[in-house]
């Protein structure tokens, strides 16, 4: 039998999450927009609330007989969360409201449940920053010397392959035509992408905590080398069969996609074995 406690724990959610849809409402379109888009950094999106929830119910034995006990340090948080939303709002800018969740959900949990509780489900709550995307403009500023070191490097591999090759800018010109290197080349989805399974990947090991995070951080330079694969890859496609067979859109051009994707993945496994044998 559900005891009162409970019975108040439930009702106070359930109003909270009514709040929570009539105040960011907008915001989740917004984001629901950013996902779907043909040119999204973001599609994984979708995804991440049900990993932080499956990881949360992962840890229900850990949690079971736990007490929870508020915390005035999640008021502050939902305090902060609801000025940053504010403050978002008033200057239209919907990625510095759609982090603000990321700081109510923080909040909420230490309101509600308290610092034990909370600290047991601490990795699935701030996992949930990989569903909150980048402004354009920053998103904009990382990519643009990823995306120049790809094409550099790129064609360089690409003329020690034996295609005559030449490069203005972002544009690689072939025999065949020229190619336009565009920001979802970069790299960068392939990074956002990477970084957020190789943090799960490295919180589900076994290995230590500082390995964890070598991990991690390894998984930047893993993304950005599978993606510089894909340049040339794509250089020689075109240098042989044409421009259309690795245009956007084209079988090659997004197949490509894939098996960089997978060689990253294929990497980081490895990458993980040997931290798991190093000393």
């Amino acid at each position: 039998m559900i005891s009162r406690a409970s019975w108040i724990h439930i009702f106070c959610i359930s109003i909270i999450f009514i709040l929570f849809i009539a105040a960011y409402y907008d915001v989740l379109s917004w984001m629901y927009g950013r996902y779907v888009s043909s040119d999204s950094y973001y599609s994984h999106g979708f995804i991440i609330p049900f990993i932080s929830g499956f990881l949360i119910w992962r840890k229900r034995e850990e949690l079971k007989g736990r007490k929870p006990e508020s915390s005035w340090w999640g008021l502050l948080l939902i305090i902060f969360s609801i000025l940053l939303h504010l403050f978002g709002t008033a200057i239209y800018v919907f990625s510095i409201s759609g982090f603000s969740i990321f700081f109510l959900v923080l909040g909420l949990s230490l309101f509600l449940f308290g610092r034990e509780i909370t600290r047991i489900i601490l990795f699935p709550l701030i996992f949930l920053v990989f569903m909150f995307p980048l402004p354009m403009a920053v998103i904009s500023l990382i990519s643009f010397p990823m995306k120049m070191l790809v094409v550099k490097t790129g064609a360089w591999i690409a003329a020690l392959l034996g295609v005559p090759v030449n490069r203005e800018g972002f544009n690689i010109i072939i025999p065949a035509g020229n190619l336009l290197v565009g920001n979802p080349c970069s790299g960068l989805r392939s990074l956002i992408s990477l970084l957020a399974l190789g943090s799960l990947y490295a919180y589900l090991s076994d290995l230590s905590v500082v390995k964890q995070w070598l991990l991690v951080f390894l998984t930047i330079p893993i993304a950005l080398l599978s993606n510089i694969i894909r340049v040339p890859i794509l250089i020689l496609i075109s240098h042989y069969w044409g421009l259309a067979a690795a245009a956007r859109d084209s079988f090659w051009h997004d197949a490509s996609g894939f098996f960089v994707f997978v060689i990253a993945i294929i990497l980081l496994f490895y990458t993980s074995r040997l931290l798991k044998w190093s000393v």
